[in-house]
């Protein structure tokens, strides 16, 4: 979270108001009048509840909040049975007024207990509630994190032993465990499958100035705001925060969420901090050594930035755990460019270079890829935006067999508001020493924006759809902290909410109206043994996998019960609970029903899993392919300033080839802007020999991004071909000169002179054909961008071999070919059966490009629906894939996990124009919303390029509202315009006669850019596969990076519809920024793909079969 004022600079540096919005949920008032019947949630007023909990404060405390930033962070809620009378009970934790226990009477209705309980603690800033049986008498108890503004004394920690008699004794000092610091929130778990429980202490520093910059020291602050972890020895605690591993990184966190689960699934239970302000988030991995290791870089791509609550749960039903973060990027267009700065990229490089991980503003919802590491898919699955969002909460809603997602949201102040910060700046220019008058004035006039909570119905395909109106929790205000639990014992989990000035929410959920079906799975043993135990549930629809614990969400607490929805099925089900101490117990059950499970029954040894049949492994080392791509720095952005992503970092270039005539696949990777490229000879071994010809070191100074070996002169060895690109220089320069190499023979090579046409290009792909059947082979060279002019088209070739030269025939035989657009990928391919070579191009910003051979004139195939799906394409696969006889296509696109999105009906859009007049080219993107076209970035970002905009719109609020023909007006018509309307990776099945189906290729696939497919027959089944490659690194900074990729294995099944393999029964694992790939074969048929890692060392990955 984030705030104006003291930390102003903090806007100034990280935040940004150039997010795109996702599509809305919208409905009307008479539309949610008509709904409002059929709301899974009602909500239930105090009066029918009792439920009367306000987290109020006076104006005195109000104030506070400039010196305290974390002043309106909320309370947390709590749901347990504390009597043991078979209903749940709610606690409340109160900040500037005490907590409240309220006791279930039934039927909804509730009593406030909290004086005879003893729950209350006065004077006491209460935050986080954890509740757990700590003693093992089979009574919840209530252990209290406190913070604030308060003494140490007051600021201790409280462990409420439940005395069966509905009051509770504070035992924290006695247990050890009363810890003084500023604390969020804890939990208590047995982290080290001994029988008892640990407790782990989330907390953070109260030091706010300065911590907007990062230094060598930042890790080094008071020990008072640090993590803290406490071993349990036969009931009493001690503090072993050092031993465990929890040692610098614990100083450094704001932390603002915990949560625990197995996340590798190696039997003992992790911690996943999430950490506000620059401090990164903390993955905590349990050695089961009784130590943990922090590992956020090692098994994560990016996350948030200011990171709040967060949850740990299997949300797709695969077994394994994913994790969900929140933050504060708002879904509302005008919202996201009223309420954040313009991000710094310097700042973001800084803090990337001092070694902490790719941080972005936006909810992470972090997948779960079966061998430890995570893929980041808030924007695939539609939940990364949910404003300033406290706790999410995973769990099944309506029954149906698929966890759901519940978002709180709201703060107290809209004090990032930008043009309130900017009035408040000239209002009080000593913002250091306000009187009391003068802070009461300026907290009066802060804005306040009261917002609905978020719910998200789980599709069941990794994507979510919003039901915030349609299921019934459209109320407005400043929610924090919320548990759900079955307060009604009907079968569905009811939800209640922390609000901060207002009383707190309780929703009924009135799932029974679906009638779907259910099950609860209820632990007999006490919490010590039953912490951390895994549940699977399987069905005939499949399975369903849940850990037991309770502290979930922001600083709350979730009913001790596993909720299982299983939608209409009605047979029976499997229950298998897998224990911390390796037993498995295994139950039958009907549905509706609620079992108690127990450890001491029907338990057996876990029985190991070694049915691990992958089809890829790990070859690293194993070929001598030691090659490292080092790319030069080059800042794009500094010059193109509103550029999408960098342009000077497409390579490395890869291409194979038998090179000296011994029938043996050879490779040569491409180096960078002064970095010579490498030609790799294999032995009869397999083994590959670097050689160093002198040529290349020549040409060192070009930088080399795409390459092609093939015998141009027909004399039967190989030459090489390599494509000169990058955005450094001027169009024009020497650099941009492609090179042909000439095999003379032995491996040994000349640079040839006068066979290529004088031409530079920044170019990538070159593909060779003999497309006028005259023996010989010709060239599609494909220019990859203007330099430094974004998005203009460059020059493309068609160069015909003749009489030992290459001329450009591009006007006469393809002048469609002669500026195409910025051109990926191409291949020569006879698609229509006619004997002759047909070409496919694919670019960013362009359509499919089929191109029809006549008796040797290529012509776009305008006509074809191909032309009409216009992406960022990139990686392209030509293979009869169906076994039908005629040529298919795989086309890799941007994905649909990233920030932009593009449909025929509300394409994403780029502009390109000297828009201020300033003889400079100046670059628009736009997006639609609610039918209009905005821009994207804001009006920070956009006025740095053109000033204009800041006397044209004063305010940040005239911008926001304003469309992208607000704007720049009549200049638009001027401009260069292109219009994605697909950024789908796709297939393209031809049906013949000169008519594709065109589908997208599975959800698994479209996690990232696909920059490069192999096809091969993986699993020796007689039909070819394909092994999708890829990631986007050169984002702009405002923008996730594509980085979610691991590879992708797609096998098309009996019915021509493709489906993914999962790493766990492929053993693919490719992540990093993969520009090209290749497979090599060796001389005894072992197979090996050969990655192309832009900046590092190529990945060598084994086929096993």
């Amino acid at each position: 979270m984030k705030f104006n004022g003291i930390l102003l600079l903090t806007l100034v540096l990280f935040l940004s108001s150039c997010f795109d919005d996702k599509k809305k949920e919208i409905v009307d008032d008479k539309k949610q009048e008509k709904k409002k019947a059929t709301e899974l949630f009602e909500f239930l007023p105090a009066e029918k509840t009792g439920v009367t909990f306000n987290n109020s404060f006076t104006a005195e405390a109000e104030l506070k909040f400039y010196e305290f930033q974390y002043q309106f962070n909320g309370g947390g809620v709590g749901i347990a049975d504390f009597n043991n009378d078979g209903k749940n009970d709610v606690f409340f934790t109160g900040n500037e007024v005490e907590n409240k226990l309220y006791l279930n009477k039934g039927d909804l209705a509730f009593e406030d207990i909290t004086e005879k309980s003893g729950t209350g603690l006065p004077n006491s800033w209460s935050n986080g509630v954890c509740l757990i049986d700590i003693n093992g008498d089979g009574l919840t108890d209530i252990y209290v994190s406190k913070g604030g503004m308060k003494s140490a004394e007051e600021k201790k920690n409280a462990m409420l032993i439940n005395n069966g008699d509905l009051t509770f004794t504070d035992k924290a000092d006695e247990m050890g465990i009363a810890d003084t610091g500023w604390s969020t929130q804890s939990v208590f778990f047995d982290y080290d499958n001994d029988g008892d429980l640990d407790l782990f202490v989330l907390n953070h520093p109260n030091r706010w100035e300065g911590d907007e910059k990062m230094s060598r020291d930042h890790y080094k602050r008071a020990v008072i705001g640090a993590d803290q972890f406490y071993e349990n020895e036969n009931g009493k605690f001690k503090n072993v925060t050092k031993k465990v591993g929890l040692k610098l990184e614990s100083f450094g966190g704001y932390g603002l969420g915990v949560v625990i689960g197995d996340l590798d699934q190696n039997g003992y239970t992790d911690i996943y901090v999430s950490n506000d302000y620059s401090s990164p988030d903390f993955l905590y991995m349990n050695q089961g050594d009784k130590t943990f290791k922090e590992e956020i870089k090692k098994r994560t791509n990016h996350i948030a930035l200011y990171s709040m609550g967060n949850d740990i749960a299997d949300f797709n039903n695969d077994g394994l755990m994913d994790i969900m973060a929140l933050d504060m990027s708002a879904e509302d267009h005008v919202r996201t460019k009223t309420q954040m700065s313009g991000m710094n990229p310097i700042a973001f490089n800084e803090l990337v270079d001092f070694g902490l991980p790719h941080q972005y503003m936006y909810n992470t919802l972090q997948f779960n890829n079966g061998n430890g590491t995570f893929s980041e898919i808030g924007q695939l699955a539609g939940v990364q935006s949910t404003d300033w969002s406290w706790a999410p909460l995973f769990a099944d809603f309506d029954n149906d067999g698929h966890k759901d997602l519940l978002v709180t949201n709201g703060y107290r102040l809209d004090d990032r508001d930008n043009d309130y910060s900017r009035q408040v700046q000239k209002k009080f220019s000593n913002r250091a020493n306000l009187t009391e008058a003068e802070l009461m004035d300026r907290f009066k006039n802060t804005p306040s924006t009261p917002l609905p909570n978020y719910i998200y119905r789980n599709n069941g395909d990794l994507t979510f759809s919003k039901k915030t109106y349609e299921w019934g929790l459209h109320k407005k205000g400043f929610t924090q902290g919320a548990a759900f639990g079955d307060l009604d014992n009907d079968g569905d989990l009811d939800l209640v909410m922390n609000n901060m000035e207002s009383v707190a929410w309780v929703y009924e959920n009135k799932a029974e109206q679906l009638e779907n079906n259910h099950l609860y799975v209820e632990f007999e043993d006490p919490d010590a043994v039953s912490s951390g135990a895994v549940v699977k549930v399987t069905t005939n629809q499949g399975i369903q996998v849940q850990q037991y614990h309770t502290t979930r969400g922001y600083i709350s607490s979730v009913e001790p019960v596993l909720h299982f929805g299983l939608g209409k099925y009605a047979g029976k089900v499997n229950v298998e609970v897998s224990w911390l101490n390796g037993t498995v117990s295994n139950y039958e059950s009907d549905v509706n029903k609620r079992i108690k499970v127990n450890q001491a029954r029907n338990t057996a040894k876990a029985a190991p899993d070694n049915s691990k049949g992958f089809l890829f492994k790990d070859a690293e080392n194993q070929l001598g392919l030691n090659f490292t791509h080092v790319e030069n720095k080059y800042n794009d952005f500094e010059l193109e300033t509103l550029l999408p992503h960098g342009n000077s970092n497409m390579g490395p270039a890869l291409a194979k080839g038998d090179l000296n005539g011994d029938g043996l696949d050879d490779v040569y990777m491409g180096g960078a802007l002064n970095q010579r490229g490498g030609m790799f000879f294999q032995s009869q071994n397999g083994t590959f020999t670097r050689k160093f010809p002198e040529i290349l070191e020549i040409d060192s100074k070009n930088e080399d991004v795409g390459a092609l070996i093939y015998d141009f002169d027909g004399d039967g060895d190989n030459d090489l071909y390599v494509a000169s690109g990058g955005n450094e220089f001027e169009s024009g320069n020497s650099l941009f000169t492609h090179r042909l190499y000439e095999n003379l023979g032995n491996g040994k090579f000349r640079k040839t002179n006068g066979v290529l046409p004088d031409f530079q290009i920044s170019g990538k792909s070159v593909s060779a054909g003999d497309y006028d059947n005259d023996g010989d082979l010709d060239l599609f060279v494909g220019g990859r961008l203007v330099p430094k002019t974004y998005p203009f088209a460059p020059q493309s070739m068609l160069l015909k071999y003749e009489n030992g030269k290459y001329s450009d025939v591009t006007s006469e035989v393809a002048p469609e070919l002669k500026n195409p657009g910025l051109v990926t990928n191409s291949q020569w391919v006879d698609y229509d059966g006619d004997s002759d070579l047909d070409l496919i191009v694919v670019g960013e910003w362009m359509p499919i490009m089929l191109m029809n051979n006549d008796n040797g004139k290529l012509t776009w195939q305008k006509e074809l629906n191909l032309s009409k799906e216009v992406g960022w394409w990139s990686g392209l696969a030509v293979n009869d894939f169906d076994n039908d006889g005629d040529m298919d296509f795989m086309i890799g696109n941007l994905g649909l996990n990233y920030k932009y999105k593009a449909t025929p009906e509300t394409p994403f859009q780029i502009w390109c124009h000297d828009f201020d007049d300033n003889g400079t080219l100046d670059i628009v993107l736009g997006y639609y919303d609610h039918g209009a076209c905005y821009p994207v970035r804001g009006r920070q970002c956009s006025s740095e390029q053109m000033p204009f905009i800041k006397q044209k719109f004063p305010t940040y609020n005239e911008f926001a509202v304003a469309t992208i023909q607000d704007v720049y007006g009549d200049k638009l018509d001027k401009a260069l315009n292109y219009q994605a309307t697909n950024f789908s990776s796709v297939y393209v099945e031809n049906l013949g006669n000169g008519k594709f189906k065109i589908t997208s290729l599975p959800v698994e696939a479209q996690f990232s850019m696909v920059n490069s497919i192999v096809v091969t027959d993986v699993d020796k089944d007689g039909k070819n596969e394909a092994i999708l490659l890829g990631n986007l690194y050169s984002s702009e900074v405002e923008t996730p990076r594509a980085d979610a990729s691991i590879g992708s294995l797609l096998k098309l099944n009996s019915e021509k519809k493709w489906v993914s393999i999962p790493y766990l029964k492929s053993g693919l694992y490719a992540p990093g920024d993969t520009k090209s790939a290749l497979l090599i074969k060796n001389k005894s048929n072992d197979r090996y793909l050969v990655l192309g890692k832009n900046n590092t060392q190529p990945q060598i990955i084994g086929l096993v079969k």
